[in-house]
Protein backbone atom coordinates (compact mmCIF):
# COMPACT_ATOMS: atom_id res chain seq x y z
CA UNK A 1 0.00 0.00 0.00
CA UNK A 2 1.20 3.63 -1.11
CA UNK A 3 1.90 5.71 2.24
CA UNK A 4 2.92 8.78 3.05
CA UNK A 5 4.91 10.15 6.02
CA UNK A 6 5.02 13.81 7.11
CA UNK A 7 6.84 15.69 9.49
CA UNK A 8 5.22 18.00 11.62
CA UNK A 9 5.57 20.71 14.30
CA UNK A 10 2.57 22.23 16.51
CA UNK A 11 2.88 24.55 19.42
CA UNK A 12 0.93 23.54 22.55
CA UNK A 13 -0.94 26.22 24.67
CA UNK A 14 2.14 26.66 26.59
CA UNK A 15 3.80 28.11 23.42
CA UNK A 16 6.32 24.81 23.15
CA UNK A 17 7.15 23.71 19.99
CA UNK A 18 6.12 19.88 19.61
CA UNK A 19 7.26 17.74 17.11
CA UNK A 20 5.17 14.57 15.47
CA UNK A 21 4.91 12.33 12.18
CA UNK A 22 2.00 12.06 10.19
CA UNK A 23 1.59 8.96 8.17
CA UNK A 24 -1.27 8.33 5.81
CA UNK A 25 -2.44 5.95 3.37
CA UNK A 26 -2.89 7.60 -0.06
CA UNK A 27 -5.88 6.01 -0.46
CA UNK A 28 -7.51 7.22 2.58
CA UNK A 29 -10.92 6.88 3.93
CA UNK A 30 -11.84 10.37 5.27
CA UNK A 31 -14.85 9.01 7.44
CA UNK A 32 -12.32 6.66 9.39
CA UNK A 33 -11.23 8.22 12.53
CA UNK A 34 -7.51 9.34 13.13
CA UNK A 35 -5.41 6.70 14.86
CA UNK A 36 -3.24 8.88 17.70
CA UNK A 37 -0.29 6.85 19.42
CA UNK A 38 0.71 8.59 22.66
CA UNK A 39 3.77 8.29 24.13
CA UNK A 40 4.51 5.83 26.51
CA UNK A 41 6.26 6.84 29.50
CA UNK A 42 9.89 8.99 28.79
CA UNK A 43 9.90 6.69 25.70
CA UNK A 44 9.59 9.32 22.17
CA UNK A 45 7.26 9.15 19.57
CA UNK A 46 8.46 5.86 18.02
CA UNK A 47 7.77 3.78 21.66
CA UNK A 48 10.36 1.22 22.81
CA UNK A 49 12.41 -0.92 20.11
CA UNK A 50 10.47 1.37 17.63
CA UNK A 51 7.16 -1.06 18.36
CA UNK A 52 5.05 2.36 17.63
CA UNK A 53 6.59 2.26 13.96
CA UNK A 54 5.63 -1.23 13.56
CA UNK A 55 1.86 -0.82 15.06
CA UNK A 56 1.58 2.19 12.37
CA UNK A 57 3.17 0.12 9.64
CA UNK A 58 -0.36 -2.62 10.71
CA UNK A 59 -3.03 0.28 10.91
CA UNK A 60 -1.69 1.75 7.77
CA UNK A 61 -2.35 -1.77 5.66
CA UNK A 62 -5.94 -1.21 7.34
CA UNK A 63 -6.60 2.21 6.00
CA UNK A 64 -5.98 4.53 8.83
CA UNK A 65 -4.47 7.17 9.39
CA UNK A 66 -1.84 7.81 12.20
CA UNK A 67 -0.39 10.30 14.08
CA UNK A 68 2.38 10.32 16.71
CA UNK A 69 4.28 13.03 18.44
CA UNK A 70 6.65 13.42 21.91
CA UNK A 71 5.18 15.41 24.65
CA UNK A 72 6.77 18.40 25.60
CA UNK A 73 10.10 17.72 27.40
CA UNK A 74 10.35 13.91 25.52
CA UNK A 75 12.26 13.29 22.29
CA UNK A 76 12.47 16.35 19.92
CA UNK A 77 10.00 18.46 21.52
CA UNK A 78 10.71 21.48 23.57
CA UNK A 79 10.37 22.00 26.87
CA UNK A 80 11.75 20.55 30.34
CA UNK A 81 10.43 18.11 33.00
CA UNK A 82 11.79 19.69 35.74
CA UNK A 83 11.96 16.19 37.43
CA UNK A 84 15.28 14.60 39.02
CA UNK A 85 13.75 11.25 39.86
CA UNK A 86 12.47 9.22 36.94
CA UNK A 87 9.05 8.33 39.46
CA UNK A 88 8.28 11.39 39.64
CA UNK A 89 7.50 11.60 35.79
CA UNK A 90 5.73 8.79 36.14
CA UNK A 91 3.55 9.98 38.86
CA UNK A 92 2.76 13.11 36.75
CA UNK A 93 2.17 10.71 33.27
CA UNK A 94 -0.53 8.97 35.71
CA UNK A 95 -2.29 12.02 37.21
CA UNK A 96 -2.53 13.31 33.52
CA UNK A 97 0.51 15.68 33.32
CA UNK A 98 0.49 15.15 29.15
CA UNK A 99 -3.49 15.23 28.85
CA UNK A 100 -3.23 19.10 27.42
CA UNK A 101 -0.50 17.98 24.68
CA UNK A 102 -3.33 15.37 23.41
CA UNK A 103 -5.80 17.96 23.63
CA UNK A 104 -3.50 20.12 21.77
CA UNK A 105 -2.56 17.31 19.25
CA UNK A 106 -6.55 16.72 18.62
CA UNK A 107 -7.27 20.22 18.07
CA UNK A 108 -4.18 20.48 15.20
CA UNK A 109 -5.19 17.84 13.55
CA UNK A 110 -9.03 19.36 13.26
CA UNK A 111 -8.26 22.67 12.11
CA UNK A 112 -5.48 21.77 9.85
CA UNK A 113 -6.35 18.67 8.81
CA UNK A 114 -10.14 18.52 9.13
CA UNK A 115 -9.95 15.53 11.41
CA UNK A 116 -12.58 15.13 13.88
CA UNK A 117 -12.92 11.90 15.02
CA UNK A 118 -9.82 9.93 16.88
CA UNK A 119 -8.34 6.54 18.03
CA UNK A 120 -6.53 6.89 21.06
CA UNK A 121 -3.63 4.55 21.58
CA UNK A 122 -0.64 3.87 23.74
CA UNK A 123 1.51 1.31 25.76
CA UNK A 124 2.02 2.12 29.85
CA UNK A 125 2.39 5.89 30.36
CA UNK A 126 0.79 6.02 26.72
CA UNK A 127 -2.48 4.19 27.71
CA UNK A 128 -3.21 6.26 30.90
CA UNK A 129 -2.50 9.49 29.47
CA UNK A 130 -5.10 8.61 26.23
CA UNK A 131 -7.75 7.67 28.81
CA UNK A 132 -7.62 10.59 31.35
CA UNK A 133 -7.75 12.46 28.14
CA UNK A 134 -10.36 10.49 26.47
CA UNK A 135 -13.13 10.76 29.18
CA UNK A 136 -14.47 14.07 28.22
CA UNK A 137 -13.33 14.40 24.88
CA UNK A 138 -16.30 13.31 22.47
CA UNK A 139 -14.04 13.13 19.29
CA UNK A 140 -12.28 10.53 20.97
CA UNK A 141 -14.11 7.03 19.95
CA UNK A 142 -12.17 4.42 20.78
CA UNK A 143 -9.18 3.51 22.97
CA UNK A 144 -6.12 0.96 22.07
CA UNK A 145 -4.92 0.60 25.37
CA UNK A 146 -1.11 -1.79 25.77
CA UNK A 147 -0.17 -2.43 29.15
CA UNK A 148 -2.37 0.46 31.31
CA UNK A 149 -1.04 1.39 34.64
CA UNK A 150 -4.15 2.01 36.85
CA UNK A 151 -1.32 2.30 39.51
CA UNK A 152 0.68 5.32 40.96
CA UNK A 153 4.57 5.32 41.08
CA UNK A 154 4.58 6.66 44.76
CA UNK A 155 6.97 4.30 47.06
CA UNK A 156 8.79 3.25 43.65
CA UNK A 157 11.62 3.02 45.56
CA UNK A 158 10.22 0.11 47.86
CA UNK A 159 8.96 -2.10 44.90
CA UNK A 160 7.32 -4.91 47.17
CA UNK A 161 5.54 -2.17 49.58
CA UNK A 162 2.15 -2.26 47.03
CA UNK A 163 2.71 -5.16 45.08
CA UNK A 164 0.52 -7.50 44.11
CA UNK A 165 -0.47 -10.60 44.60
CA UNK A 166 0.94 -11.90 41.30
CA UNK A 167 3.79 -9.83 41.38
CA UNK A 168 4.69 -11.57 44.85
CA UNK A 169 4.35 -15.28 43.07
CA UNK A 170 6.31 -13.91 40.05
CA UNK A 171 9.06 -12.81 42.53
CA UNK A 172 9.02 -15.96 44.73
CA UNK A 173 8.94 -18.45 41.73
CA UNK A 174 12.13 -16.49 40.69
CA UNK A 175 13.75 -16.62 44.26
CA UNK A 176 13.13 -19.86 44.59
CA UNK A 177 15.17 -20.59 40.83
CA UNK A 178 18.01 -18.83 42.65
CA UNK A 179 18.29 -21.03 44.94
CA UNK A 180 20.89 -23.38 42.54
CA UNK A 181 23.38 -20.44 41.51
CA UNK A 182 26.03 -19.96 43.34
CA UNK A 183 26.14 -15.94 42.68
CA UNK A 184 22.65 -15.33 44.25
CA UNK A 185 23.99 -17.67 47.62
CA UNK A 186 27.39 -15.05 47.50
CA UNK A 187 24.68 -11.95 47.12
CA UNK A 188 22.99 -13.13 50.24
CA UNK A 189 26.02 -14.05 52.52
CA UNK A 190 27.81 -10.56 51.79
CA UNK A 191 23.77 -8.76 52.54
CA UNK A 192 23.78 -7.79 48.75
CA UNK A 193 20.17 -8.98 48.37
CA UNK A 194 17.17 -7.01 48.43
CA UNK A 195 16.44 -9.09 51.90
CA UNK A 196 12.82 -6.46 52.11
CA UNK A 197 11.59 -8.04 48.77
CA UNK A 198 12.60 -11.83 49.87
CA UNK A 199 10.91 -11.50 52.83
CA UNK A 200 7.56 -10.38 51.40
CA UNK A 201 7.18 -12.60 48.40
CA UNK A 202 7.94 -15.55 50.70
CA UNK A 203 6.10 -14.42 53.79
CA UNK A 204 2.71 -15.61 52.06
CA UNK A 205 4.18 -19.41 52.51
CA UNK A 206 3.99 -19.21 55.95
CA UNK A 207 0.63 -16.94 56.08
CA UNK A 208 -3.00 -18.28 56.49
CA UNK A 209 -4.84 -16.79 52.99
CA UNK A 210 -7.68 -14.04 53.77
CA UNK A 211 -10.77 -14.68 52.02
CA UNK A 212 -10.90 -12.66 48.79
CA UNK A 213 -13.81 -9.53 50.16
CA UNK A 214 -16.62 -8.58 47.98
CA UNK A 215 -16.34 -6.48 45.14
CA UNK A 216 -17.45 -2.81 46.47
CA UNK A 217 -17.54 0.63 44.89
CA UNK A 218 -15.16 1.63 47.01
CA UNK A 219 -12.39 3.74 45.16
CA UNK A 220 -9.44 1.78 45.05
CA UNK A 221 -7.03 4.99 46.65
CA UNK A 222 -9.03 4.44 49.45
CA UNK A 223 -8.56 1.20 50.14
CA UNK A 224 -5.47 0.94 52.91
CA UNK A 225 -2.33 0.61 52.00
CA UNK A 226 -3.11 1.04 48.25
CA UNK A 227 -1.14 2.62 45.15
CA UNK A 228 -4.33 2.72 43.23
CA UNK A 229 -4.45 5.66 41.14
CA UNK A 230 -8.10 7.10 41.85
CA UNK A 231 -8.35 8.89 38.46
CA UNK A 232 -8.19 5.70 36.32
CA UNK A 233 -11.56 3.84 37.44
CA UNK A 234 -14.23 7.15 36.52
CA UNK A 235 -12.12 7.96 33.48
CA UNK A 236 -12.74 4.11 32.36
CA UNK A 237 -16.30 4.23 33.48
CA UNK A 238 -17.03 7.65 31.91
CA UNK A 239 -16.30 6.00 28.43
CA UNK A 240 -17.47 2.83 28.68
CA UNK A 241 -20.82 4.57 30.04
CA UNK A 242 -20.26 6.54 27.06
CA UNK A 243 -20.76 3.53 24.72
CA UNK A 244 -17.25 4.56 23.37
CA UNK A 245 -15.24 1.38 22.59
CA UNK A 246 -12.36 0.29 24.66
CA UNK A 247 -9.66 -2.38 24.16
CA UNK A 248 -7.49 -3.63 27.04
CA UNK A 249 -4.25 -5.48 25.98
CA UNK A 250 -1.90 -7.09 28.65
CA UNK A 251 1.20 -9.15 28.84
CA UNK A 252 0.82 -12.10 30.52
CA UNK A 253 4.41 -11.59 32.59
CA UNK A 254 4.14 -8.02 33.28
CA UNK A 255 2.87 -6.71 36.92
CA UNK A 256 0.82 -4.26 35.17
CA UNK A 257 -2.09 -6.84 34.34
CA UNK A 258 -1.71 -8.29 38.08
CA UNK A 259 -1.95 -4.64 39.00
CA UNK A 260 -5.15 -4.26 36.91
CA UNK A 261 -6.65 -7.53 37.81
CA UNK A 262 -6.20 -7.23 41.87
CA UNK A 263 -6.70 -3.21 42.12
CA UNK A 264 -9.49 -2.48 39.61
CA UNK A 265 -11.14 -5.62 38.07
CA UNK A 266 -11.80 -7.14 41.09
CA UNK A 267 -12.37 -4.42 43.59
CA UNK A 268 -15.19 -2.84 40.31
CA UNK A 269 -16.01 -6.26 39.28
CA UNK A 270 -19.84 -5.76 39.68
CA UNK A 271 -19.69 -2.74 37.84
CA UNK A 272 -17.93 -3.93 35.10
CA UNK A 273 -20.41 -6.50 34.03
CA UNK A 274 -22.87 -3.60 33.44
CA UNK A 275 -20.47 -2.22 30.47
CA UNK A 276 -19.33 -5.35 29.31
CA UNK A 277 -20.20 -4.43 26.02
CA UNK A 278 -17.91 -1.41 25.67
CA UNK A 279 -14.58 -3.05 26.74
CA UNK A 280 -12.88 -5.99 25.37
CA UNK A 281 -9.51 -7.25 27.60
CA UNK A 282 -6.94 -9.89 25.84
CA UNK A 283 -3.69 -11.18 27.63
CA UNK A 284 -0.64 -12.09 24.99
CA UNK A 285 0.00 -15.23 27.49
CA UNK A 286 3.89 -15.13 28.85
CA UNK A 287 4.63 -12.15 27.15
CA UNK A 288 7.09 -8.98 28.99
CA UNK A 289 5.83 -5.47 28.92
CA UNK A 290 7.00 -4.35 25.96
CA UNK A 291 6.21 -7.35 23.49
CA UNK A 292 9.87 -8.18 22.76
CA UNK A 293 9.55 -11.43 20.74
CA UNK A 294 7.50 -11.40 17.48
CA UNK A 295 4.98 -13.82 18.06
CA UNK A 296 3.62 -11.48 21.16
CA UNK A 297 3.69 -8.83 18.99
CA UNK A 298 2.00 -10.54 16.52
CA UNK A 299 -0.44 -11.39 18.62
CA UNK A 300 -1.31 -8.10 20.00
CA UNK A 301 -1.38 -6.86 16.65
CA UNK A 302 -3.86 -9.56 15.48
CA UNK A 303 -5.97 -8.82 18.09
CA UNK A 304 -6.05 -4.93 17.65
CA UNK A 305 -6.25 -5.37 13.95
CA UNK A 306 -9.92 -7.67 14.24
CA UNK A 307 -11.19 -5.12 17.18
CA UNK A 308 -10.74 -1.95 14.88
CA UNK A 309 -12.80 -4.37 11.82
CA UNK A 310 -15.33 -4.96 13.93
CA UNK A 311 -16.00 -1.38 15.49
CA UNK A 312 -14.15 0.71 13.10
CA UNK A 313 -14.61 -0.24 9.33
CA UNK A 314 -17.94 2.20 8.62
CA UNK A 315 -18.55 3.65 11.68
CA UNK A 316 -17.30 6.97 12.08
CA UNK A 317 -18.83 8.14 15.49
CA UNK A 318 -19.39 6.20 19.01
CA UNK A 319 -23.09 5.74 17.77
CA UNK A 320 -22.96 4.17 14.96
CA UNK A 321 -19.96 2.12 16.24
Amino acid sequence: MAVSAEAVTFRNRDGKLLFGTLHSPVSQNPERPMIVLLSPGVKMRVGPHRLYNRMTEAFLKQGYAVFKFDFYGLGDSEGELGKELLAEVYNDTENGAFVNDGIDALDWLQNERGVDTFILGGLCGGAISSILLAQNEQRVVGLLSLGMTVTLAMGAADRTRFASQGELAALRKGYVQRLLNPKSWLRLLTFQSDFRSIGRALAQLFTRKKATPAATAVEPAKQPDSNANPLFPEAFFKMANSGRKILLVFSGADRLYWDFDEKFAQPYANELRNVADAYELHVVENANHVFSFREWEADMLQVSADWLDRHFQQATTHEAA
